[in-house]
């Protein structure tokens, strides 16, 4: 390889900046956890982004979020969407991917995958940085060409994909370096776990008063698909058939329960469930949701997904997490937190969700910092980790996570979207909605919102109830194509651009729901595996037998 004339040099000052805080490649792993945690997780293909010196002419590409935000901060600019997403580990068919400069000030980068290459290269006196990750040596499911480019005053990486529009920019082919995955999102589910004895007292105590039935958390889902006269006399000719799970109305305090949730997940390439998490102030004890979580922790095929919890601190009655109670609630959350299937950034970080952090302290960011100071602090001294916070955009300024100590903002819902009645509302301000969002980013699809199965049991007035009648599978198909577009055109930092909050798995009383149903089978799980390229063999709507342990 002849080396390219014409280099142009970077400033000291970026020089400087760049190499103080980097580069910090796919083969440098963060800080370790405690010995006892030791993470046995494969590690994630991640986004491989493009960014261009501030002259205009020098392109570095980086696997790592930490060295994207050095460069950015010295003056490189991250171009829109990815090169691809390239592989963090070593494995069997995968090769790794050098990085080399003609020295130390030069203003581009040289990636091969061939160790001759770079033998010769550094007999020529380049730079070897070190590996930016691995690449794939033959065509596989997935994976597309990754080629290089060079146009005489600098590299470029691309798919193949973009050959003919290079070359008419005037750059060159320089050959094939291996292959990556065209897209590799990470999409997971809100769980919610409260269909058990334990679980939402509200409907048991209600489906006794008003359909006779006791211990019954499944009161109005059941009825209206059952065809109750609550439905059948405000809502005539409606299909409810889509009511029932397709394993049947279940436990899931139950492990079975949650081995036949992550078969139907994972079988369609999702990647963790969000589950949802509440603190009793009064008993001072995690509540609601704690035997769902149980009953994942128990899972024989636990190991096949990744998992969060969020925090749902909402500000009333018991729900609320006072100040005093911080250090309990923490230590608390280091029970998930310690799990090796915790899901993890692209940089390496276990990460913790507040779904709602209205009800932390006083709600103001004082407060909630506090708490996220709190959380921190214990699981560095406990684990050896140092965690990524993100606080849901819901009831929550998404400009102000900073402020409050967090690193990032997610979202869940759309309330807005929700409270017009109209899924066709949601599709035209979904983008719109993310935007609101500042820098790192989770991004949401709302499957649905529709509450009808709450009257009479939980809302008695009628009118109240809110839902999308213009909903439907193709205007789902459209919200995942937005966040696939969104994702695809992002200058966002890389920490969780390619993660996917899906509402949600099984928000049954209230229309947010992708789990195989009776109705529909896997027709969401098909729409997100199809449209988001999904690793899996197949949605398993009904899994029978032992899981996979």
């Amino acid at each position: 390889m002849r080396r390219a004339a014409g280099l142009l040099a970077l400033s000291a000052a970026v020089i400087g900046a760049v190499l103080t805080a980097g580069p910090v490649l796919a083969d440098q792993k963060p800080p370790p956890p405690a010995a006892a945690q030791a993470v046995t997780r494969p590690a994630q293909p991640a986004p491989f982004v493009e960014l261009v010196a501030a002259s205009g002419t020098g392109r570095l590409y980086t696997a790592d979020p930490r060295e994207l935000a050095s460069a950015t901060a010295a003056g490189f600019k991250r171009q829109p969407g990815t090169t691809g997403f390239i592989g963090r580990a070593a494995k069997t068919g995968w090769t790794a991917l050098y990085r080399l400069k003609p020295s130390a000030t030069a203003s581009s980068w040289l990636f091969t995958s061939s160790t001759q290459e770079r033998d010769a290269l550094v007999a020529q006196h380049w730079v070897l940085e070190g590996t930016a990750g691995y690449v794939a040596t033959k065509p596989g499911a997935g994976l597309v060409e990754l080629r290089r480019f060079t146009n005489g005053r600098e590299w470029r990486l691309a798919l193949a994909a973009k050959t003919d529009e290079l070359l008419k920019a005037g750059y060159k082919l320089d050959g094939p370096v291996g292959y990556v995955y065209q897209n590799w999102v990470r999409a997971g589910a809100v769980y919610f776990g409260m269909f058990n004895t334990h679980g939402h007292g509200t409907i048991i105590a209600r489906t006794k008063e008003i359909y006779g039935r006791d211990n019954d958390w499944w009161g109005g889902v059941r009825d209206f698909h059952d065809g109750t006269h609550y439905a059948t006399d405000n809502w005539p000719g409606e299909d409810w058939s889509y009511l029932k799970p397709s394993i049947g109305y279940y436990d899931d305090s139950k492990p079975e329960t949650l081995e036949k949730h992550i078969t139907q997940a994972t079988s369609a390439g999702l990647s963790f469930f969000n589950f949802y998490w509440y603190w009793d102030n009064t008993k001072q004890a995690q509540t609601v949701t704690a035997d769902s979580l149980n009953a994942f922790l128990q899972a024989r095929n636990r190991e096949s997904i990744d998992f969060t919890v969020g925090v749902c601190a909402h500000p009333y009655d018991q729900l609320k997490i006072p100040a005093t109670q911080y250090d309990a609630v923490a230590t608390n959350l280091m029970r998930y937190l310690q799990q090796d299937n915790t899901l993890r950034t692209n940089d390496g970080r276990k990460i913790l969700n507040i779904c709602d952090a209205r009800g932390l302290g006083d709600g103001s960011n004082a407060q909630v910092k506090q708490f996220v100071d709190t959380v921190r602090a214990k699981a560095r001294s406990q684990l050896g980790e140092d965690i990524y916070v993100m606080i849901n955009q819901a009831g929550f300024d998404p400009k102000q996570v900073g402020n409050a100590g967090a690193d990032a903002p997610y979202c869940t819902t759309d309330g807005p979207a929700v409270e017009s009645r109209s899924y066709a509302t949601y599709l035209q301000g979904q983008r719109a909605f993310y935007n609101q969002a500042p820098a790192a980013y989770g991004r949401c699809v709302l499957s649905d919102f529709d509450e009808r199965p709450r009257y009479p049991i939980e809302t008695t007035d009628v009118k109240a109830i809110r839902w999308m009648p213009d909903q439907s599978l193709a205007g789902y198909r459209t919200a995942v194509r937005n966040a696939a577009a969104d994702m695809a055109t992002s200058t966002r930092p890389s920490t969780v651009d390619n993660y996917l909050f899906l509402y949600a798995w099984n928000e049954w009383h209230e229309g947010g729901i992708i789990e195989p149903n009776e109705r529909d089978g896997c027709a969401y799980l098909n729409i997100l595996q199809s449209e988001l390229s999904l690793q899996g063999p197949g949605c398993v709507a009904n899994p029978q037998g032992t899981p996979p342990s």
